[in-house]
């Protein structure tokens, strides 16, 4: 079954998503019955709600662009002969995970062992899913479907780009069952972790998955809000690299902003009010980074020789002359897969943590770096 609901954004607002809908595979439900199952705090693309027949799991708005959008899925108990559409058999017992965040949240509620397959296995990091034996299950448009039907795994997490995947009607032709996952389109670090606690209820295990997450929120405004009391200056801040002398500067309201905000950072690639990543001339980048007190994130440099390689006009700049250039590559596979893109998506608290080490030392000066790393 084919089915986009377009619900009230009346109703949304007023119940923050206790609107019934059937999404792409989603189940139907009654709104009149539902009621919230919890409260989020952070997210803005999930809502978790119940009813008698037990918890359903809304998925809102799961790719860019979309507007008033949301999928529905009732989680079944897992004795049931037969699956309808839009149901899910739970607690789950084995999962595909199409991005690494959905590896790193089932871990985090102590399931990595439901991992039966991955999209892009060789970028785990997670020693466990390797250590299980998960299979590679290729990639959206090229997707090993023999595969993973073999694997008959309770669900497969996927997640949209611009629009409905066209895989995930294939899957559930085969009868698959497929979940919308939305966690990279949160913008609020604090929210794209609060996906733990679906995907904990996913698993049987809400109440750990809750826990965990508000250890990490606790976590995480501390050590905010201590920055924002004792920072006084805010070092200029540069992101990313250019890509074929194009560099995609970060939008104001995009993930990594808001972290580096946090951190008590001043983004210099400030300019427009979005949360989508703009390109720029090479040329213009450069320019900005004259004013750079620090460099993050410059593309898939290992060491300053290769940045300076990479672009001969790098080693001109200030930034890189005094050496302050960090990247997100301290833990990561053979292959370029970086933990960062897999569970800093759970624990930003570390993320932030790292930051602060980076642009306010005196802050954290016993904070060993997790995630990032000083290119030597």
């Amino acid at each position: 079954m084919k089915r986009i609901c377009l619900f009230s954004l009346f109703l949304l607002s007023v119940l923050a998503g206790a609107v019934s809908c059937g999404g792409d595979g989603g189940s139907r439900t009654d709104d009149d019955t539902l009621r919230p199952l919890y409260e989020t705090r952070h997210a803005q693309r999930f809502a978790l709600l119940t009813d008698d027949r037990g918890p359903v799991l809304r998925v809102m708005n799961p790719w860019q662009g979309a507007d008033s959008v949301a999928y529905d899925y009732r989680l079944v108990a897992d004795t049931a002969a037969v699956l309808r559409s839009g149901e899910i058999r739970w607690p789950i017992r084995s999962a595909v995970c199409m991005s690494s965040t959905h590896v790193a949240f089932l871990d985090a509620v102590g399931r990595a062992d439901a991992v039966k397959g991955v999209s892009g296995l060789d970028f785990i990091t997670n020693p466990a899913v390797h250590a299980a034996g998960a299979k590679e299950v290729g990639y959206d448009n090229n997707l090993d479907y023999e595969t993973i039907v073999a694997l008959r795994p309770d669900v497969v997490f996927m997640y949209g780009l611009t629009g409905e995947n066209a895989a995930a009607a294939k899957l559930r032709q085969l009868g698959v069952p497929v979940v919308y996952i939305s966690d990279y389109l949160e913008n609020d670090p604090l929210g794209r972790a609060e996906w733990i606690v679906p995907f904990g209820l996913l698993a049987g295990r809400m109440e750990q998955a809750v826990e965990r997450f508000m250890h990490t929120e606790n976590e995480y405004n501390t050590l905010g809000e201590r920055v924002a009391s004792q920072v006084g200056k805010r070092p200029g801040v540069m992101l990313n690299a250019p890509y074929k002398d194009v560099w995609y500067l970060p939008g104001d309201r995009s993930y990594m902003v808001r972290l580096l905000e946090d951190a008590g950072g001043d983004y210099l690639g400030k300019g427009e009010d979005t949360d989508v990543s703009r390109p720029v001339s090479a040329e213009k980048a450069l320019l900005m980074m004259a004013d750079a007190d620090f460099w993050l994130g410059p593309g898939m440099a290992q060491n300053m020789a290769q940045l300076k390689a990479d672009n001969r006009r790098f080693a001109d700049l200030p930034v890189v002359r005094r050496g302050d250039v960090y990247n997100n590559n301290a833990r990561t596979t053979p292959t370029g897969g970086s933990d960062f893109w897999e569970s800093g998506a759970v624990r930003p608290d570390v993320v932030l943590a790292d930051l602060v080490r980076i642009l306010h030392p005196e802050l954290l000066p016993d904070h060993e770096l997790y995630y990032f790393r000083k290119l030597e």
